[in-house]
């Protein structure tokens, strides 16, 4: 699967997080998975078994596609009807904000993480002027609704998420967030 430029060194930090956990076999779930990218990604990449959730039948559709190995839903990221305790790791790629309500996705997120699981947001970092090629009209119509470090840092803690670190990608327009349950 191929990765985006601006993306792929932190997609990368992602998986090898992912990789160093001592579990042999971790369950993924990728929020907001759009097209399915991220997660048919990292689970060529580590083998596990992964599954991507989005609202939009039309990109679960074009998701389905592209992998067998991987399992994509049609569902909301903030109530899901999987169990509690399901998953060991939930990511999110550039997808956090078009989520439609994000604190209650990351009250989900809190809910079917095993203890001790990992949460990991890529998205871009709001506040910062976004003028590279890769930014279209639209996409920089976008621009009010991408949350600050200091913003999302603050949701993760409020959503009970603790070890909390965010990271910027070298041009510091991408942000790696990562909590803990």
């Amino acid at each position: 699967m191929t990765l985006l430029e601006n993306e792929a060194k932190l997609v990368k930090r992602l998986c090898a997080r992912i990789l160093e956990a001592e579990e042999e076999k971790r369950k993924i779930l990728d929020l907001g998975c759009g097209s399915g990218k991220l997660a048919v990604y990292l689970s060529e990449e580590t083998g596990y078994d992964v599954t991507g959730v989005d609202p939009s039948r039309e990109r679960i559709e074009k998701a389905r596609e592209k992998s067998s190995s991987v399992t994509f839903e049609v569902q909301p990221a903030d109530e899901t009807a999987f169990a509690d305790s399901t998953f060991d790791v939930v990511v999110s790629l550039k997808s956090w904000h078009e989520m439609v309500n994000p604190k209650a996705a990351l009250r989900e997120s809190m809910r079917l993480l095993t203890e001790g699981g990992k949460i990991y947001i890529i998205d871009w970092v709001g506040g910062v002027g976004h003028t590279k090629k890769y930014f279209t009209m639209e996409t920089r119509a976008h621009a009010k609704k991408y949350f600050t470090m200091e913003r999302l840092r603050e949701m993760l803690s409020e959503a009970g998420f603790t070890y909390i670190r965010i990271e910027l990608n070298i041009e510091g327009e991408l942000m790696l967030a990562e909590g803990q349950k």
